[in-house]
């Protein structure tokens, strides 16, 4: 599983070239990593960093979670050591509860490589442990702090559930890889005798043509017998359809075991932009599926287009060919930003804004779209959506539509919140609200925060969200509370207390 701590980067290029160990690190490994094209981070105040863990299962020690943390090392603050280099030092603690108790944890400094100078080059430095745990359902916390810097510590949480079964056949968490290669000398990165280098992020930019994958496939011997043959599948699907992507798709066969390892690639230098997840699934030998895994991914690959050749051989256009004003449709276009791949909207704007999209590959564009949500009946899928359209009317004002207004778009790409926290009439805020999603599609426990800067209680803008993709502000308390306290300090997080201010009792206790 992954997530982001702080901001949410594109992860342009993370190329492992050696590791390094250090006694002073705890006897941890240090993977160092090459930055290439980070540029635009070098600026960048405060410390920021990838997370994510993937969960496994030890027939003779049980379940196991392993964490990776890669730090960016531009935005790491660092002193002058003992050699006359250049080093940061970074403060971790990683703490798995279970209720009020602490199941396992650690707390550990980790040192960047050593350089020479701050000026010419930065270098991303990766970690990873691995926590022994029984099957049961965890809050997992991640507090990271930069020990060289003045600022706070930051703190996420993330739930684990762990539920590994002894009879079943399953399939371990994916996890995204950089390389992996047969052990020579053991070590923390070593599983079932691979040396497995993690790639810390599930966004795959244009310079990356490759995906890789490890799993671990478990108890097929005791559901299909010792001498039994089994087949996994793994291919990519579309996030939006569940189709599978033709030309991804491979299979191996296994002989059955206690643990099978699974790894393969995929070269995605022609996978288009969009949404994907990677799956992996076991089938026996009279082909049933026996179980399925899926993992998301983002891939950002401009260079790859849609291609408007094969919308324009489109002959049916169905339902569409009774929509027949072209500002209508132009409108039912744009209504399908909240739900569309980037792909798709780099479609639109480059074929119908310079001004060469046809009323008729209007047409054939929107039937397209609906077709690839449901073959079958793309006009039901049609009308559904219109039904939600309706629904964010509500937040439409005197210059937008419904689905144009920051609440219309969250509330078509996520669904309806589980709770809405609307507070208008705060004496110390502007108007404000805040939605909890208890799930989405990428993460459990997602709140976005919404304000009304023009205090009238309209127009509200998305300011703060802790989803994949959504912008994210660690200071978006102040923005709500700048009517009392303006919000010159870039250093400052939290206002001061004001009479009737609950935005954290809100925030961290949704209803």
């Amino acid at each position: 599983m992954n997530f982001f701590i702080k901001n949410r980067l594109s992860l342009e290029t993370v190329n492992f070239i050696s590791f390094v160990f250090n006694k002073n690190l705890l006897m941890r490994t240090l993977l160092v990593i090459s930055l290439l094209a980070f540029s635009s981070l070098v600026q960048a105040e405060g410390l920021k960093a990838f997370f994510s863990y993937s969960s496994f299962y030890s027939p003779d020690s049980g379940p196991y979670v392993e964490t990776y943390l890669s730090v960016i090392g531009s935005s790491v603050e660092y002193k002058v050591n003992e050699n006359g280099k250049f080093q940061g030092k970074i403060e971790i603690t990683l703490v798995f509860k279970d209720g009020e108790e602490i199941a396992n944890f650690k707390k550990y400094n980790l040192l960047s490589p050593e350089l020479d100078d701050t000026i010419s080059s930065f270098i991303n430095f990766v970690d990873q442990q691995r926590f022994s745990l029984a099957n049961k359902k965890y809050e997992l916390e991640i507090q990271i702090a930069d020990v060289n810097s003045q600022e706070e510590s930051f703190i996420s949480y993330q739930p684990i559930d762990l539920n590994f079964s002894e009879t079943e056949i399953m399939i371990s968490d994916i996890e995204f890889v950089e390389s992996f290669a047969k052990s020579e000398t053991e070590s923390i990165i070593t599983k079932s005798g691979y040396d497995v280098v993690p790639y810390v992020s599930n966004f795959y930019p244009q310079n990356l043509n490759k995906i890789g994958f490890y799993a671990e496939v478990y108890n097929t011997e005791k559901v299909l017998g010792a001498d039994e043959k089994y087949l996994v599948n793994y291919y990519i699907e579309s996030y939006q359809t569940g189709s599978v992507m033709a030309r991804y798709k491979k299979f191996a066969r296994h002989d059955a075991n206690a643990v099978s390892v699974v790894m393969g690639e995929f070269n995605i230098e022609e996978l288009p932009s969009g949404n994907y997840q990677l799956v992996v699934e076991v089938r026996d030998r009279n082909n049933e599926i026996k179980t399925t895994k899926k993992m998301f991914f983002q891939r950002n690959n401009p260079a790859i287009a849609m291609n408007a050749d094969d919308i324009a051989a489109i002959v049916d256009l169905g339902f569409v060919a009774q929509i027949t004003d072209e500002d209508t449709l132009t409108m039912y276009i744009e209504s399908l930003y909240p739900i569309s791949s980037q792909l798709e909207r780099n479609f639109v704007k480059t074929q119908f804004e310079r001004g060469d999209g046809a009323f008729e590959m209007k047409q054939k564009y929107f039937i397209s779209f609906w077709q690839s949500i449901n073959r079958l009946n793309p006009e039901r899928a049609w009308n559904e959506y219109k039904v939600e359209l309706r629904k964010v009317e509500r937040y439409r004002t005197t210059r937008f539509h419904g689905f144009e207004t920051h609440r219309g778009r969250v509330y078509l790409q996520y669904g309806a919140p589980n709770t809405i926290s609307d507070r208008k009439n705060d004496p110390a805020t502007y108007p404000y609200e805040i939605w909890h999603y208890y799930n989405t599609e990428k993460r459990r426990n997602v709140k976005f925060v919404f304000y009304s800067p023009n205090a009238l209680g309209i127009d509200y803008e998305l300011i703060h969200s802790d989803a994949y993709g959504e912008p994210n502000n660690y200071r978006w308390k102040l923005l709500i509370q700048k009517t009392t306290e303006p919000a010159t300090n870039p250093d400052k997080i939290d206002p001061r207390d004001a009479y009737g201010n609950r935005v954290d009792d809100y925030f961290d206790n949704p209803r």
